[in-house]
């Protein structure tokens, strides 16, 4: 079914929340309520058997269901707003406290019968619906999706690229080829940018360049960002804050450094040849054997003057390629007895996906949820069938026809999910958590399908990975855990989120780099048009213009120049500048407001923004905003506050104690050095979930110990005395069953953690960050047995048992030691400590001078950072034991650590059996 069941299975869960929420301002209408919520539901049932096919064969279907969404938005904006206008302002006097409550008499009366007004067309187009049933109603009941296991990264979805990938890696790494640019050439889904990836991971390619840059040049493309982003990969080197550089600058600067390496270069989804002239000139010839990799699908690029390239065009996947591809994805432990039965079902199947990887995968997707033969044979008959052809999708091809079977096949609950994604720009990896939490502020992720002991984030996550069982979405970074922290889209994937989100009045994109999003007519300094209840705005312009009559709008997003997944944020004369007095004057049934890289003219949150009871996400992001109004405290309704990253602003952010009203409050992150140090209190927010870069004062001696308990992140700055770090470190939030996320910093000769055995019994706690002064001279410090990311600063530990300690930890990934952490001499890894790290780092640790390691310590360690431990003699014989280490990195080290390490030195046949080496 369309996504409109899912539209009014929200409202209809909306208004049941309204009902227990916001009981006292529906009094008088409650039961009319009650009963529109009660239309709704038998509304949503008569949707629940009419499929894709019927919707899209029949024009009149269509028309009751464009009707059927107007009336859930009808449904929810005349509750929304009766509330909105029987809440009292609250510094009103009492006589007009007492005209409002004349005058909500009145509209109590309106509302009632504006209510009676919808239930009766709602009844009507229920009736009509019937008819598409044969009268009978069906209802979903919540279902515990049951995870089952995929493919892990990209890596793992390729096939048929061996012998491919042998012949390339030895052009690129040989001086044999003349050619220094390699165009990988092929249509969308061919397996471009996949080819590309494995060239660029490759450990001999790795090995053989001093330095490797890789970005997405998209069909709308950012120069300046673009070679930004190059200078940082190769060099290091980037603007500091508030620095911008130009062009020219940046030419300059990437040609001196690349003049003197031997560098990999990757221009990945290159559109138009107008890409090349604008970047090509910034790199120079290098030295002998430097490299340029272009992924395009444009046969002009091949033919850019003075490109003297060689060409490779990905073939397409024979019979056995493309089925090895397919049970990668297809088959698993829910299906896998079936093997024998669906085997040629399967392979009939991908006949139609013509050896195309992309179209292959998503047939697969599709196919990996379903564990009968009734299942696959009626994935095999829609693949079949003349809608696979065209003509209820309209897109063209082997690819697009599968793309479109795998939004068709997405359950009615996740088709919404999946459209949002359109508010990302191309190539854009979009981090989960932010999605998550706006998912969850859009009412996306609906409460009568929670579990016992899960959370809506919780269920949100199940969506996200649903998605990339589905082969929908792309993992493009993993954490700590193992779990999505960064998605991306294929670009043609993309393509169809935006048509079906278009198509369903779903979401309006404006994006005047865009060709199929902007709307060109629209000069800077006029309004943007706003059309759609969720409007997404990219802005390239310096000042951002809303119009004063969108009074539908309910979700607003606003985000800075954005391009390669990273954000130009700089003060500058070309920061996107607005006010924000259309937004609280037109804008009053807004949910979530989200500012991402944006000034406001004034740099201040108006007062006003407090009347939005409504809102439930205010994010403010990277903005210019240096003090919030006390007016925020209104927002009763909010569930997250993203105050990070505050630029341009030249004192302390201003966050006032009023953060306790938000009582609906689950995830709040500040700006870290703020001037409301002095009071924050949080006592009454027992919903939070996440307390992230807030400031310390003496507000911790008194709020710390009635934290809420649901709080999983953690992160406490600036800590000024030893009672506050006390207070931090003896909360019961602390041991709670929720946390797994503690950072908190502590500076000053006189303040030192004398006990950390609060955490050491903190079973879920799986990430630790510390900076400040420990005491573990008289005792060894124990932690978390379930630790699997540590990173301490300034710390300043002495006891070789604090080190064992941490060698112990069964499940620790990840170990930084930074400035001053360890003040020992001497450091014994000894075998059988630290059985799952993968990555170790030291950075300028003064007193370091002998590091061993014995054999069968770090089995897993695949990658190694030094850097400025000056009087550390040599690396430890033991390295040479460990045939997982993939990449070293060394950085300021004294003359003599260098010396051993050459290839003539003492110590060369340590290091001579890891692949990528950088030596600095």
């Amino acid at each position: 079914m369309s996504i409109v069941e899912s539209l009014v299975s929200s409202a209809a869960e909306r208004i049941g929340t309204l009902l227990v929420e916001e009981v006292q301002f529906l009094a008088g209408v409650e039961g009319q309520v009650k009963s529109l919520q009660k239309e709704l539901t038998w509304m949503q049932s008569y949707l629940t058997d009419i499929d894709a096919d019927q919707e899209e064969g029949d024009e009149r279907l269509q028309t009751h269901i464009r009707e059927t969404r107007r009336l859930a938005f009808e449904a929810e904006d005349v509750i929304d707003k009766h509330i909105l206008e029987a809440t009292p302002a609250k510094k009103e006097s009492f006589l007009r406290r007492y005209a409002c409550f004349c005058r909500c008499l009145v509209q109590t009366h309106q509302i009632g019968t504006e209510i009676e007004a919808i239930k009766s067309s709602i009844h009507e187009n229920s009736e009509m619906l019937k008819q598409y049933q044969g009268g009978r109603r069906s209802e979903r009941k919540a279902q515990k999706r049951i995870p089952r296991s995929y493919p892990n990264s990209q890596d793992d979805l390729v096939v048929g690229l061996d012998e491919d990938i042998k012949r390339l890696v030895e052009n690129l790494t040989t001086q044999k080829n003349q050619s220094n640019v390699l165009c990988i050439v092929g249509m969308g889904g061919s397996g471009k940018t996949t080819l590309a990836r494995k060239l660029y991971k490759d450990e001999r390619v790795k090995q053989h360049f001093q330095c490797q840059a890789w970005v997405s040049v998209s069909q709308e493309w950012n120069a300046e960002v673009i070679l930004q982003e190059i200078l940082r990969q190769t060099s290091g080197e980037k603007p500091s804050a508030g620095e911008t550089w130009s062009i020219e600058e940046l030419v300059e600067k990437l040609g001196k450094f690349l003049q003197n390496n031997l560098f990999l270069i990757v221009l990945d989804d290159v559109w138009k040849k107008e890409a090349l002239e604008d970047m090509l000139p910034a790199f120079p010839t290098g030295k002998e054997g430097s490299k340029i990799i272009i992924a395009t699908r444009n046969q002009e690029i091949v033919r850019f003057p003075n490109l003297h390239c060689d060409v490779h065009e990905p073939q397409r996947l024979n019979e056995d390629e493309a089925w090895s591809l397919f049970s990668k994805i297809a088959i698993n432990s829910g299906n896998s007895p079936l093997v024998g039965s669906i085997e040629m079902l399967g392979k009939k199947m991908l006949r139609k996906c013509d050896g195309l990887p992309l179209a292959i995968i998503s047939l697969g997707g599709v196919l990996s949820t379903k564990d009968t033969v009734e299942e696959w044979e009626k994935v095999s008959r829609a693949v079949s069938s003349k809608v696979m052809e065209g003509r209820g999708t309209h897109l063209y091809g082997s690819v697009k026809d599968m793309l479109a079977l795998s939004y068709r096949d997405l359950p009615y609950d996740l088709k919404p999910c999946f459209l949002y994604l359109g508010l990302f720009r191309e190539d854009c990896e979009i981090p989960t958590g932010m999605l998550i939490r706006m998912w969850v502020a859009e009412g996306l992720v609906p409460s009568q399908q929670l579990h016992e002991g899960e959370t809506l984030e919780d269920l949100a996550r199940q969506r996200l990975d649903e998605l990339v069982q589905r082969c929908v979405v792309q993992v493009a970074e993993r954490n700590y855990m193992g779990k999505a922290k960064a998605i991306s889209v294929h670009d043609l994937m993309r393509d169809l989120c935006i048509k079906k989100a278009k198509e369903q009045d779903f979401l309006d994109i404006y994006d005047p780099m865009s060709s199929s999003t902007a709307d060109e007519s629209v000069p800077d300094g006029s309004a943007i048009p706003i059309q759609s209840r969720r409007t997404v705005i990219h802005s390239h312009r310096t000042t951002i213009v809303l119009p004063s009559e969108s009074s539908h709008v309910r979700s607003l997003f606003i985000f800075g120049q954005d391009n390669l997944g990273i954000h130009k944020w700089h003060t500058g004369e070309d920061r996107a500048k607005m006010t924000l007095e259309p937004v609280y004057k037109n804008y009053k049934l807004i949910r979530v407001l989200n500012l991402v890289g944006i000034d406001t003219s004034d740099s201040t949150l108006p007062a006003q923004i407090g009347n939005l009871i409504h809102l439930r996400y205010l994010g403010i992001k990277s903005t210019n905003i240096g003090e919030l109004p006390e007016s925020i405290g209104n927002l009763r309704n909010l569930l997250t506050l993203d105050y990070r990253g505050i630029y341009g602003y030249h004192s302390y952010p201003i966050v006032p104690n009023v953060i306790w009203k938000m009582e609906r409050l689950r995830h709040l992150y500040l700006p870290g050095d703020m001037a409301s140090r002095r009071e924050l209190n949080l006592d009454t927010v027992k919903h939070l979930q996440t307390l992230w870069a807030a400031a310390g004062g003496d507000w911790l001696l008194e709020e710390m110990p009635n934290l809420s308990q649901k709080v999983q992140k953690l992160h406490i700055g600036g800590i000024s005395s030893i009672e506050q770090l006390e207070a931090v470190f003896r909360c019961p939030s602390i041991v709670s069953d929720h946390l797994h996320k503690l950072y908190a910093d502590w500076l000053g000769q006189d303040i030192k953690l004398e006990n950390m055995e609060q955490i050491s019994g903190c079973e879920r706690l799986y990430k630790l960050g510390l900076r400040g002064k420990i005491e573990d001279k008289s005792k060894p410090i124990r932690f978390s047995c379930n630790l699997k990311r540590v990173e301490f600063f300034f710390t300043g530990l002495e006891s070789h048992g604090t080190l064992e300690s941490l060698g112990k930890l069964s499940y620790l990934k990840i170990l930084r030691l930074s400035r001053d952490s360890y003040m020992g001499t001497e450091w014994v890894c000894k075998a059988g400590e630290f059985p799952q790290l993968e990555q170790l780092g030291f950075l300028d640790l003064p007193n370091l001078e002998e590091w061993k390691v014995e054999k069968g310590a770090m089995p897993l360690l695949r990658k190694l950072s030094l850097w400025q431990c000056e009087r550390l003699k040599r690396l430890p014989q033991g390295l040479k034991f460990i045939h997982t280490l993939h990449e070293l990195e060394i950085r300021s080290m004294s003359e003599s650590f260098y010396s051993r390490i050459w290839q003539a030195g003492e110590d060369f046949d340590v290091i001579q059996h890891i692949p990528v080496l950088k030596i600095i």
